[in-house]
This record gives C-alpha cells, sequence and structure tokens, in this order.
C-alpha cells in the first residue's frame, strides 16, 4: 500500500512513516501543505493521513483540494488531530480520523481499514 503522512512535525511524521514501511507500505512524508499538494498532484497513495492542525494549510480544505485531483480522489483521507472533540462537520471530508498520539497498533489498524 502507497501511503502519504502529512505532519508538520518531522519526528511525528518520520514515526508514524517508519512503521508503516516496515510493515511492508511505501511509506512518504510531507512536512507542509504546499510539498503535500506537490506529492498529490504527482503520484497515486491508497492511504493519505492529514494533519488537520498544519500552519501552512487547513487541514480540511487541503483534503478538498486533494480529493479534487483525480489522481487521488479515491485516496482512503485519515484526518490525524490533537483534538478529540471535533463535530462530524469538521471531519466529513475524510474517511476517519485518529487523535494524537496515535499508538502503532491504531496506526496500523487505521491502514488495514483503508
Amino acid at each position: 500500500m502507497r501511503i502519504l503522512f502529512i505532519e508538520d512535525d518531522p519526528r511525528l511524521a518520520d514515526a508514524f512513516a517508519a512503521p508503516a514501511a516496515s510493515n511492508g507500505h511505501d511509506a512518504e512524508v510531507a512536512y507542509d501543505g504546499r510539498s503535500a499538494l506537490a506529492l498529490t498532484g504527482a503520484n497515486a497513495y491508497d492511504a493519505i493521513f492529514l494533519d488537520i492542525g498544519l500552519p501552512d494549510a487547513d487541514g480540511r480544505e487541503l483534503c478538498q483540494r486533494i480529493r479534487v485531483a483525480s489522481i487521488n480522489a479515491n485516496a482512503c483521507v485519515v484526518a490525524v488531530t490533537g483534538h478529540a472533540n471535533l463535530s462530524g462537520e469538521e471531519l466529513e471530508t475524510f474517511d476517519g480520523y485518529l487523535v494524537k498520539p496515535i499508538l502503532q497498533e491504531t496506526l496500523e489498524h487505521a491502514i488495514r481499514g483503508c
């Protein structure tokens, strides 16, 4: 499975990608919205884990922009957030969500769910 992790904290992004790669997935990272758009414009992903609190982009808007690009229109996009009290309206563009901190087992379960 080809997976993109979009997370502005490099330590977290790498902490998500490393176990995914060790489980046989092709894992890539983007540390900001601009890089995420460049990668999603050029590559098809099966799953995208998107921090909705990026400093340079609103995660919900970024998700919509990713979905508009036909190459990733059907990708499973999972919101990643530090806030457990998000409304359904805030998450409606996503296929699911995870609340930080995220255990490795939880992440792998979410990957399998995509």
